[in-house]
């Protein structure tokens, strides 16, 4: 059983590092990526759905790796779940190979500070709102929906306040490399301390299990 939980976390632990190391190095690059979640439905979860459309988060794979949450700025384009393409990574630095390009750095910036604003707790009227602000910024022939001119106006606000202070280094932007292909994304990359703090917890939880094991093999003896 010790064994066995050995390699359990090994392999856990593996993924992490797998995860920490390949997502952030990918910018500037062309990646193989694939669909694998819509309107935050993963894994049978259930989805985030309005107004005929799904809306974030999406889940999508980049080369294989576990996957993450991302936010789509592309109403003009569809992609079903499952879907493979190759993308160009983009960070904040250079926009250039990205759909919309330089000109619209500003919407870049805007789309991901909204996108920021969502978590967990965030209504559906919220999700709504901000997830058709972000598809507006970029396509002004976005349908109108409750919420959305709010979500617009708050980020027009929070550009004038420099974004309040947020890191737009650690957002990466996914690009289909055939301007035909699917949507675009957007993601954060998650801080390196998250994965460390998960597989120091992963640890403690499999020497708390070993010495209960062992404490109740002593008294079975």
């Amino acid at each position: 059983m010790l064994r066995t939980r050995k390699i359990q976390l090994y392999v856990l632990l593996t993924l992490l590092a797998f995860s920490i190391f390949t997502v952030p190095a990918q910018a500037n690059s062309d990646v193989n990526v694939q669909l694998t979640g819509a309107g935050g439905a993963e894994y049978g979860l259930g989805a985030n759905y309005a107004y005929g459309e799904y809306l974030m988060p999406y889940y999508l794979t980049i080369n294989g790796s576990l996957p993450i949450a991302v936010t789509c700025d592309d109403y003009l384009h569809t992609v079903s779940v499952g879907e493979q393409w190759t993308a160009a990574v983009s960070t904040f630095s250079n926009l250039s190979q990205t759909r919309w390009g330089t000109a619209d750095a500003t919407q870049y910036h805007e789309a991901v500070w909204i996108a920021s604003q969502i978590n967990s707790h965030s209504s559906l009227s919220d999700i709504t709102g901000a997830q058709f602000a972000i598809w507006k910024l970029f396509t002004a022939g976005t349908p109108d929906v409750p919420g959305e001119s709010t979500w617009m106006t708050a980020a027009a606000t929070a550009a004038t306040h420099s974004y309040y202070g947020m890191n737009f280094a650690n957002w990466e932007i996914l690009t289909p490399v055939n301007p035909l292909s699917p949507q675009e994304y957007f993601f954060q990359i998650p801080e390196p301390s998250i994965y460390l703090d998960l597989a120091f917890g992963l640890l403690a939880f499999v020497a708390i299990r070993t010495v209960q094991r062992r404490r109740e093999g002593a008294t079975l003896n």
